[in-house]
């Protein structure tokens, strides 16, 4: 779930795979098996749910072991702070939409959505603040309840709590840095079903930023590891040990957005600011090999992405990437193949269409998601559609007035069950396409 914009919440999610449920509603716990997630060890030591979590120094605790930022509460993106109870009622929405839309739990605004676990996460603060402390909120869609769990508080200047992402099986949170310009961020580990926090771990320096505060970037990637992206710096981690397997440099611009593909072999970067060719441009998109870092291709200094403004937000299908970027108030969202990154995707006239029509030409904000063979993508024009991933082939569409006002959050994709989660403002809805959706 990857979206663009600068009127609201940026998350930085992992393609969706396929997820093997039947319907959503009151059984949706129960559909999932559990609502349990495989491959976890148990914590030695962890951090309580009601615990404060700070920036530290010190060593990673050890363990046996879908990207956001977090906002004020007076907002839909952050909800109240302390154990709520939404409406656990499962309506049908009535609506000048075609498409199907059920309330699976109204009145939360999650930022992020892990089906396996059943659940929906924010990260909160009191609107009195807007600047933290953050605690983190989880909703179990099944019970369609909330509980709090840890504070994350940032304890210096250059620290800063931001980014939840579900990635591996966990919930991932920057979650501070020191004042010392020799250690690089903090990144937390958090149990989705316990809120727990499994370990927080110490990142290496960015090269050449100091102690300038840079946001942070996490992507699945292969073999039970993820990829983190800050400054000009890509982390390759080992999420079962917490370890850092290796550092990669980026010669030159900072990490915007990641994303790997479904196969997990390539590991895609939308970088701001890069020089290509001894120019420099706004944005460019990288090609490298997901289990080692090495560069396999990159944009040219003439590409469709260099008219953004900084990096774009990428979504990694089969055969290539898509990647949704600001030119101003107007954005696009292109294709490029994988390979040589070279724009194949949509045809010029797609990309020239009047507004408030356009697809992939959009007003100020856009977000993308992959599932089992269909890109799903919301702009603030109100489209709602469905997009063969690899030729940009607009398999159907629907206008959703939500989407107009920026408030649609694109959380998951259930192609077995033919739907598409979404929060929109008054809750997570279940959005039944078309089956030309799916292709």
């Amino acid at each position: 779930m990857h979206r663009v914009g600068t009127s609201h919440v940026h998350r930085a999610r992992t393609p969706v795979s396929s997820v093997r449920i039947a319907s959503v509603g009151a059984a949706f716990c129960l559909l999932l098996a559990g609502c349990g997630h495989s491959n976890q060890g148990t914590p030695t030591s962890a951090a309580s749910p009601s615990e404060t979590v700070s920036a530290t120094t010190s060593p990673p605790t050890t363990a046996a072991t879908t990207t956001t930022t977090p906002v004020a509460s007076d907002s839909c993106y952050g909800n109240p702070v302390g154990p709520t109870t939404p409406d656990a009622t499962t309506t049908t929405v009535s609506s000048a939409t075609s498409w199907p839309q059920v309330t699976i739990v109204a009145g939360v605004c999650p930022q992020v959505l892990d089906v396996a676990a059943g659940a929906a996460f924010s990260l909160v603060s009191p609107p009195s603040t807007s600047q933290g402390p953050w605690v983190l909120q989880r909703t179990d869609l099944g019970r369609a309840t909330t509980e709090s769990g840890p504070t994350f508080s940032p304890v210096s200047s250059v620290s800063s709590v931001s980014v939840l992402t579900v990635a591996a099986g966990y919930l991932w949170i920057s979650c501070g840095r020191s004042d010392a310009n020799s250690v690089g961020p903090v990144l937390c580990q958090v149990d989705p079903r316990t809120l727990a926090v499994v370990r927080q771990i110490q990142l290496p320096p960015p090269q050449g930023l100091g102690r300038a505060i840079y946001p942070l970037a996490v992507a699945e990637g292969p073999d039970n590891t993820i990829w983190v992206g800050y400054g000009p710096t890509l982390v390759h981690v080992d999420v079962g040990a917490g370890a850092v397997r290796s550092s990669v440099p980026i010669s030159s611009g900072t990490v915007a957005s990641l994303s790997v593909d479904p196969t997990g072999r390539y590991l895609y970067a939308a970088l701001s600011y890069p020089t290509i060719d001894g120019k420099t441009v706004d944005g460019s998109v990288l090609e490298l090999d997901a289990d080692t870092g090495y560069a396999l291709a990159a944009t040219s200094s003439d590409s469709e992405v260099t008219d953004s403004v900084a990096g774009g937000i990428v979504t990694a299908v089969p055969g290539g990437v898509w990647d949704s970027f600001r030119t101003g108030m107007l954005g696009e969202t292109v294709f490029l193949r994988q390979a040589d990154l070279v724009f194949s995707a949509p045809s010029s006239s797609e990309l020239e269409q009047e507004q408030p029509a356009g697809v992939f030409h959009w007003i100020m904000d856009a977000e993308t998601i992959y599932g089992d063979g269909a890109l799903v993508l919301v702009n603030q024009n109100g489209v709602l559609a469905c997009v063969d991933p690899s030729t940009g082939v607009i398999r159907t569409q629907e206008h959703l007035a939500a989407a107009e006002e920026g408030n649609v959050e694109l959380l998951a994709v259930v192609a077995s069950a033919g739907q598409v989660l979404v929060s929109d403002g008054s809750g997570v809805q279940a959005i039944t396409p078309p089956a030309a959706c799916w292709g």
